[in-house]
């Protein structure tokens, strides 16, 4: 069975605003709500109203319709899992020393991409 509603459009928020490059902040005065309610919609810990999720939807030049699509937020999952195991595979036949090597430059790398983002 599909995601609830409110769980599609909290993820899609973030997708959407991740793929538009801005941040939480950004997307947020645009919007014209404040920072913490959009973390909350963001982390389905409040639900928008129609009016909230047109606003937001404006700000990131998306359709409404898009913030209810759960196919392409499964689509996502689908490809960072895929992506997950194609990292598995790699580390499959390395020493636990080379895992731990991988792991800390993985971690490190993506802080700095996060950093970037943000």
């Amino acid at each position: 069975m599909g995601m609830d509603i409110y769980d599609t459009i909290a993820k899609q928020l973030r997708l959407k605003r991740l793929q538009a490059g801005l941040t939480i902040e950004d997307l947020a005065d645009t919007a014209g709500i404040s920072v913490s309610f959009l973390a909350y919609l963001e982390t389905n810990k409040k639900k928008p109203s129609l009016a909230t999720i047109a606003k937001i939807a404006k700000a990131l030049n998306v359709s409404i319709s898009e913030l209810f699509n759960e196919r392409s937020v499964l689509n996502v999952a689908g490809e960072k899992q895929k992506t997950l195991n194609r990292i598995l595979k790699l580390l499959q036949n390395q020493s636990p020393e080379n895992t731990e090597t991988i792991l800390a430059t993985v971690t490190v790398l993506a802080k700095k991409l996060l950093d970037k983002r943000t």
